[in-house]
């Protein structure tokens, strides 16, 4: 059975204790603070803070953590939940573009997208996730590569992750724009793009500059100037114009029972204008006629420069 099948359907003792502490202060019915989406659960969707960081067949969540975060949710919200974790971004962003999560702790480059929706599907942000870094993006090629420029990686092999990652998807293409490429190819992670690299089946791939460093057989060939903010929970329209400010709250107290490698910070509101202005190159790029696996693709369509940072 999926995880988003499991839902709630077992009494949880932790659940009616918290909420038989918070009538017993004197707080609303539970009726009147449920947080559900349209389907009557609580639909969340888990991709985490950072982006290209696991490798092949690693789980997102571990089984405790997953009924660990399943059962708090429950608590804050008053409502079923049905918790995602999924690892791709293409998938993820998929299920934002069609409204199917009420509530997604994201990468930065989802949260991005997430602004981007259109009426009920539409976005906001609550809460960052992730810890501060020196994240840029950049673009390897081997040490011992003919290539220096920008302009030599014309029909080049590229490796890129899956749509929907910022460093590892949209400012690579934005950089690239105007090129044609021999074909680009797809990974769930950096340290497989690099695999791939080593191995000769790439010419070069998207890297994050705040990883360790990858070694002396590789360089970087662009080095994208742009640091990338943390991550962000997001929050639906619809529920956001509801009454939310309970279930934040009771999440901003329980920060220490959310999953470490989330970097959840209570109390704060995210980085919304640097993601406005990165938001700028997704949007770009979306508009775009996008790669297929494998096949040849010139980087071509609307560009729009980036204002410098911290202008309006």
């Amino acid at each position: 059975m999926s995880v988003a099948g499991l839902g709630v359907r077992r009494p949880l003792l932790a659940v009616a204790s918290l909420l038989g502490i918070l009538s017993g202060c004197g707080q609303q019915p539970a009726a009147q603070m449920s947080l559900c989406g349209p389907t009557g659960q609580l639909r969340v969707g888990f991709v985490g803070a950072e982006e290209g960081r696991g490798s092949a067949g690693q789980a997102v969540l571990l089984d405790p953590e997953i009924s660990s975060l399943r059962d708090l949710l429950t608590v804050a919200s008053r409502c079923e939940v049905s918790l995602e974790p999924v690892a791709s971004p293409e998938q993820a962003r998929q299920r934002l573009g069609a409204g199917e999560w009420d509530l997604a702790f994201l990468p930065p480059g989802l949260a991005a997208l997430a602004m981007e929706g259109a009426g009920n599907r539409d976005y906001s942000l609550l809460r960052p996730l992730g810890q501060r870094s020196q994240s840029r993006s950049q673009l390897l090629v081997s040490s011992g590569s003919e290539r220096r420029t920008l302009a030599q990686l014309n029909g080049a092999r590229l490796g890129l992750l899956p749509r929907g990652s910022l460093t590892g998807f949209y400012l690579p293409l934005y950089n690239l724009h105007g090129l044609r490429l021999q074909s680009v190819d797809y990974a769930l992670s950096y340290r497989e793009l690099l695999d791939q690299l080593r191995a000769g089946r790439l010419d070069v791939i998207a890297w994050d500059a705040s990883l360790p460093d990858p070694g002396p057989d590789v360089r970087v060939i662009v080095d994208d100037p742009n640091l990338i903010p943390v991550g962000a929970l997001v929050l639906s329209q619809p529920l956001v114009a509801a009454d939310h400010q309970p279930f934040l709250k009771l999440l901003d107290q329980s920060a220490a029972q959310l999953p470490p490698s989330l970097g959840y910070v209570a109390g704060v509101l995210p980085e919304a204008q640097r993601l406005q202005r990165l938001r700028t190159v997704v949007t770009n790029v979306e508009s775009w006629t996008l790669p297929l696996k494998g096949q040849p693709y010139a980087v071509y369509g609307r560009k729009q420069q980036l204002n410098a940072e911290g202008a309006n």
